[in-house]
């Protein structure tokens, strides 16, 4: 993709920048109506003074850290768990996204092998499954999170518009179930016609119908949040609209060496962990660049008698080649969406907005270009449901905030000296998720807790070795690596 000169030095300022803390007011996302009753702006009536670990950001990854922490046998009963949130709780990309349990793997699996190995991209391959099965396990623990998290297994359709992309995804998809038999998503693919014909969806060279998943992320993960607080009432604290300002490190003080600053006042911790995703590079400056901001839009549509209801069966992509306009706009080539199954409500995002637009970690508005482009995206690429000229009935329209890296891998372990620019062996991150928190968040937490908790041969098991946090994949990230990726 040819991108003019002074824009691509925009970008590469944009994606070298402090994303500063999540912004205050948000536009307001579906998935968070209503807000949890009594967790939402959950704190302390004064924050303590110390704790054993301290767990930035209370999304997907920072919950998972604190359950494998509190319920992990070796965790000593008194330890203190607290997590800090700039805004509400679950406010970022885990009450902002997609809803969608679908592994990424089958589809990017050349991709994959080609730049980490065939073992490693087996490994991956494994790891998003064994993730999303996680997330289906903890959706049906029990007949309240069931009904709430609405999760349920589903197909997904992913429509391909160009011939090349489609004849890539065939390849790949191949390769996936040849290579990781064992995770099999039981992919079946289908012409152009067979798409219209049978799954209601047009102007696509063809499409692969594969196994997923679909869910309420925001309901499920602040039960699992309210669960956590009953069950260790003693050990667990939860700070809402405390942001974590600054972080230092006295070597003086062994057993709490770290102390965070919040605008409520300093906690002193014997770890910290970072669960910020597209926020990481504010309290981790030698990671920007590496991990970056990108903003990206979702709504929620409603369906028409003529759309009908498939929520308990079917999801849908469309993925194409990402375009450039003359005038800056920037389609990237995905649009993701499931139904309700309760109300058919429609769930899709996308984007297309001009390019110096796009990564930014500002989630208070959503640009005319973006809301244009996904109030319109349904009759672009359904057959039946909307008349010649007919605009869906649009419920609500939101950003999120995502965080990419340089290498479309997120980064999973501990920070050296070098990286958090702290002396201490005690801080860790979890971030980076390009798009799938879904298939990487939950085990990605879980990997750090078990890691700081000596459980590192264990880990190694499933984690993919090129997630980890190493002095020679940090000196391929950058910038300019980040944009090379993302655009080609």
């Amino acid at each position: 993709m040819e991108v003019p000169g002074a824009t691509l030095s925009k970008l590469l300022q944009q994606v070298n920048a402090d994303p500063l803390l999540p912004r205050k007011t948000p536009t307001e996302a579906f998935w968070q109506l209503p807000a949890h009753e009594t967790l939402s702006a959950v704190q302390s009536p004064e924050l303590p003074q110390q704790v054993e670990y301290a767990i930035i950001g209370s999304g997907v990854t920072g919950c998972s850290i604190a359950q494998n922490l509190l319920e992990h046998a070796s965790c000593p009963k008194d330890s203190r768990v607290s997590v800090f949130e700039a805004r509400t709780l679950c406010s970022g990309a885990t009450g902002r996204n997609g809803g969608a349990l679908t592994s990424f793997v089958p589809y990017a699996f050349t991709k994959l092998t080609k730049q980490f190995g065939e073992e490693q991209a087996v490994k991956i391959g494994r790891f998003a499954y064994r993730t999303l099965d996680k997330m289906h396990e903890l959706g049906k623990s029990s007949p309240e999170f069931l009904d709430a998290s609405e999760v349920r297994r589903v197909r997904d359709i992913v429509g391909f518009v160009d011939q090349k992309s489609f004849e890539e995804a065939k390849i790949s998809f191949k390769k996936y179930d040849e290579m990781v038999p064992e995770c099999t998503l039981n992919s079946e693919i289908l012409d152009a016609e067979e798409a219209r014909e049978r799954y209601n969806v047009k102007n696509v060279s063809g499409a692969v119908l594969f196994d997923c998943g679909a869910f309420w992320p925001y309901r499920l993960i602040t039960r699992i949040w309210a669960q956590l607080l009953m069950s260790h009432p003693n050990q667990l604290t939860i700070e809402t609209t405390t942001p974590v300002t600054s972080i230092t490190h006295d070597g003086s003080t062994s057993a709490y060496p770290y102390t965070l600053s919040t605008p409520r006042g300093s906690v002193k911790a014997a770890h910290v962990i970072h669960a910020t995703n597209g926020y990481t590079g504010h309290l981790l400056p030698s990671l920007r660049g590496k991990l970056h901001p990108l903003r990206g839009t979702m709504s929620t549509q409603v369906a028409t008698p003529a759309f009908g209801s498939h929520g308990t069966a079917r999801a849908w992509s469309i993925s194409s080649a990402g375009q450039l306009s003359d005038d800056g706009v920037f389609e990237t080539g995905l649009y993701y969406s499931n139904q309700n199954p309760k109300t058919t409500d429609i769930f899709i995002g996308g984007e297309k907005v001009r390019m110096d637009e796009m990564f930014v970690a500002d989630d208070t508005v959503v640009r005319d270009e973006a809301r244009e482009n996904i109030e319109t995206v349904l009759p672009r690429y359904f057959e039946n449901g909307w008349a010649e000229g007919q605009r869906p009935e649009v419920r609500k329209v939101w950003s999120g905030i995502m965080g990419f890296t340089s290498d479309g891998l997120p980064l999973v372990g501990r920070l050296a000296r070098e990286v958090s620019g702290r002396d201490g062996q005690g801080e860790w991150v979890a971030a980076g998720f390009n798009g799938y928190g879904m298939p990487q968040c939950w085990s990605a937490g879980e990997a750090v807790a078990k890691m700081m908790l000596g459980d590192e041969d264990e880990v190694r098991t499933w984690l993919p070795e090129c997630y980890l946090i190493t002095e020679e994949r940090l000196a391929r990230m950058s910038g300019e690596a980040s944009l090379k990726h993302l655009m080609g």
